[in-house]
């Protein structure tokens, strides 16, 4: 990446960022989930050993904490385009654009369907600019497919509406049982 993209990518989160985080009705960002609930204490954890595998670079390792549907669109990127260009493909861009030095996991809110939105600050080493760009915002996507909690998918600099996940990762989890009517007293 150019230095003049990477200062054009900059601008535009920054005024992504100074727009707040409503969007159209239905799609505003979800509500901080609490984090002594096992949901998100979970989340967390998964992400935590995911990017530790990323960080080492054990990239067989990281895969295993990937979402099946994942790795099959990782797959299919590679038929189409001849590269596993990916958000969760950090083995195709440590060698292009950037890879991770360090990270702190932040704030973990309830997504639909009983998924969960972790939010981590990365530093990456940036590979054509030969520098580190520290405390970049982003956000992970983490469900259940048959009781078992996967990483999703990646935004950077942005986080998932609860209409993306709704509409564009439909069927990838586990039904949730919604939680039985209370009856009306007479």
């Amino acid at each position: 990446m150019s230095r003049l993209a990477a200062v054009a990518a900059l601008a535009c989160s920054l005024t992504a960022f100074a727009q707040g985080t409503e969007g159209p009705a239905g799609a505003t960002q979800a509500a901080a989930v609490d984090a002594n609930t096992p949901e998100s204490k979970e989340a967390r954890e998964l992400v935590n050993r995911y990017l530790t595998a990323v960080k080492a670079k054990k990239w067989a390792e990281a895969k295993k904490f990937l979402h099946p549907k994942t790795l099959e669109a990782i797959a299919e990127r590679k038929k189409r385009l001849g590269k596993e260009d990916h958000p969760m493909a950090p083995w195709f861009h440590e060698k292009v654009d950037s890879w991770l030095k360090d990270y702190k996991l932040g704030a973990a809110s309830q997504g639909p369907g009983g998924t969960i939105f972790v939010e981590t600050s990365e530093d990456n080493f940036q590979v054509e600019e030969k520098g580190l760009a520290e405390g970049e915002k982003a956000t992970y996507l983490v469900g259940k497919k048959d009781g078992k909690w996967f990483v999703v998918d990646k935004k950077r600099g942005e986080s998932f509406t609860n209409d993306s996940v709704k509409i564009g990762y439909k069927g990838w989890f586990d039904k949730v049982e919604k939680a039985p009517e209370p009856e009306k007293a007479e």
